[in-house]
């Protein structure tokens, strides 16, 4: 399972079966070599934390890998252990008892986020709560006295208080109003049904009057229509906002999530798009859409403000009425709605029927009956009441991209140039096999190189057209390795990238490792490349 989410996210949709094969290898080995240096840091803070500079380094190298990987709450914690320890170092702070069982305490919530990702269990990983953690790691920066067991003590709390609520999630699910207020509802509603029947009644001797041409009579059952049925939404109204009354005092809704997003239709069924994995919402006619090998692209151009052209990206697309039960509309569209979304750097437009509009409302976790269901990730209530289905965008891309029955490799070995080829000097073994990963992914010939030397050796070897460099390296650092590169007269000109902490003298760009980011690596290359 981790394989599998790890090589969604640095994979491309034109990755050949092939590729897919040595994807799953190198994000097993990533996965390896991370919790490899992740249990090395746990086992330090337990037997040797005074191990300041030694600790630092593997920290500031797994931390920038756990953000890489999207390992939030990991990343967060070595963030401010790095900010510890670096205060170790300076000698602004000092090792003491309750520091020591502070940095056990943290060891021990890292080894059980390992085993969350060791068992594929990401979502549980992201809801991980590591704020007790790194408050306590800012009062141990900032010098404040505080006692670590009331950490312990809070982790108890925390597990007993999960324990109740598992016990009575039955009951959570229950708005209690008291019975006073049922009882004013139901008069209302009383009311209602009643007002209903004296509308109906009106509209028929409407028509009998219509039919028999008496206009007179026409003319007051329809002043009468008209008058009932505004007190008749008058009521509604009233009888919402009580209801949405009740509904916001009621004290289950605590643990429930505001949530925003798109309302649409696809099969003539309501579902909403969360907002946070939208890129745009566009309209395209069905004639524009280039296809190749069976798969339909658009063009999607972003504009700067001055309304000239800043990016322009083929982005395929796909019918959400494919993937969804019901029966497609027959009518085929003039525009086509499309919403881009993006999940882990990939893109794709998801055509559907219509939007409604965006909307904030309240989110509820599925019935546990539909939890093998993975193409819906939650439910939410209209204006209406209705239920909606929150679609899970993760698994509908993967859903799509198990769709593409042509031959990527044979389609694109079709229309690609020769292939470009990157060297990546990196001493990072985790580092090093997510940036290959990516490169390899993205249509390129990647090796790899440990140090300076190594790279010296690989440069004579072969010739690269662009090159991956890191500063701080054993035996010969970044500058040294760049130095000695422009001195190679093949060399000269060739476009370096620094993917560092700082940039690389004589490097032609920098890309910062605490800032690391799939898409602006691919496209700083891609940039050079043409140059």
């Amino acid at each position: 399972m981790i394989d599998e989410q790890i090589r969604t996210a640095t994979q491309d949709f034109s990755i050949s079966d092939s590729q897919n094969s040595l994807m799953v290898d190198l994000t097993s080995s990533v996965i390896k070599n991370y919790l490899s240096e992740t249990r090395w840091l746990i086992n330090a803070l337990y037997n040797k934390p005074q191990v300041g500079q030694a600790i630092l380094r593997v920290l500031s190298i797994t931390k920038d890998n756990s953000r890489i990987l999207g390992f939030t709450p990991v990343y967060k914690i070595y963030k401010g252990l790095e900010d510890f320890y670096k205060s170790l170092v300076d000698e602004t702070s000092v090792f003491n008892d309750n520091i020591l069982l502070l940095l056990r305490k943290v060891a021990d919530k890292i080894s059980e986020m390992c085993d969350l990702i060791e068992k594929g269990e990401l979502d549980e990983l992201l809801e991980t709560d590591i704020r007790p953690y790194l408050l306590y790691l800012d009062k141990a920066l900032a010098g404040e006295i505080f006692n670590a067991e009331n950490l312990c003590k809070k982790n108890e709390d925390n597990a007993e208080t999960k324990e109740k609520q598992k016990k009575t999630s039955s009951e959570d699910s229950i708005v209690h109003i008291h019975s006073s207020k049922i009882g004013q509802l139901v008069n209302q509603h009383e009311e209602m049904i009643a007002r209903s029947y004296i509308i109906m009644n009106q509209v028929e001797i409407l028509k009998n009057a219509l039919r028999d041409g008496d206009m007179r009579t026409a003319r007051d059952s329809y002043k009468q229509i008209l008058a009932d049925s505004q007190n008749l939404q008058a009521a509604l109204l009233l009888v919402h906002d009580q209801m949405m009354g009740f509904v916001h005092d009621d004290a289950f809704l605590a643990r429930h999530q505001d949530f925003q997003g798109f309302f649409v239709f696809a099969n003539d069924r309501k579902y909403l798009i969360p907002s946070e994995f939208v890129v745009d919402v566009v309209t395209e006619s069905p004639m524009n859409y280039e296809e190749r090998q069976n798969q339909k692209f658009f063009v999607y151009i972003q504009e700067n403000e001055s309304g000239s052209e800043r990016n322009r990206e083929e982005i395929p697309v796909y019918a959400l009425s494919s993937l969804l039960p019901g029966k497609a509309s027959g009518t085929p569209a003039v525009l086509d709605s499309i919403i881009i979304v993006s999940f882990q750097s990939q893109k794709i437009g998801i055509i559907v029927d219509s939007i409604q509009k965006f909307v904030s409302l309240i989110k509820k976790p599925m019935p546990p009956v539909f939890e093998h269901f993975p193409i819906l990730k939650g439910l939410a209530f209209d204006e209406k009441y209705d239920m909606i289905p929150i679609l899970y965008i993760p698994e509908i891309l993967k859903r799509f991209r198990s769709m593409r029955t042509y031959d990527v490799k044979k389609f694109e070995s079709s229309i690609k140039k020769r292939v470009k080829r990157i060297l990546i000097v990196e001493d990072s073994d985790t580092t090093r096999m997510i940036e290959h990963t990516i490169l390899e992914g993205s249509g390129f010939f990647v090796d790899e190189a440990f140090d300076g030397i190594d790279a010296m050796a690989k440069l004579k070897e072969t010739q690269f057209d662009l090159i991956l460099c890191d500063d701080e390296m054993p035996r010969m650092d970044g500058e040294i390795l760049l130095d000695n590169v422009r001195r190679m007269e093949n060399y000269v000109n060739i476009p370096v990238i620094s993917v560092s902490n700082a940039k690389i003298p004589k490097s032609d760009a920098f890309i910062s490792k605490s800032d690391f980011k799939r898409d602006c690596l691919i496209q700083k290359i891609k940039e050079m490349l043409k140059g």
